[in-house]
């Protein structure tokens, strides 16, 4: 996955289970700003480039045997 730009569309599902869905208005070195038709929140950019299928996510978690 591709680093997001100012002005591109996201929707980032957060460590804690909550769901940010935004344009992004700006990015620093540590994260981005996205504001939302609700609200505007800073997000870390490790949120924005962790990939989000549930594939990914079934990966990590089965054992191999």
């Amino acid at each position: 996955m591709s680093m997001p730009r100012p002005g591109d569309p996201v929707k980032v599902t957060l460590r804690n289970g909550e769901t940010v869905e935004g344009v992004i208005e700006w990015i620093n070195g540590n994260g981005a700003w996205v504001k939302g038709p609700q609200k505007a929140r800073w997000i870390p950019l490790e949120a924005l480039l962790t990939p989000a299928s549930p594939e990914e996510a079934k990966k990590d978690t089965t054992a191999e045997e």
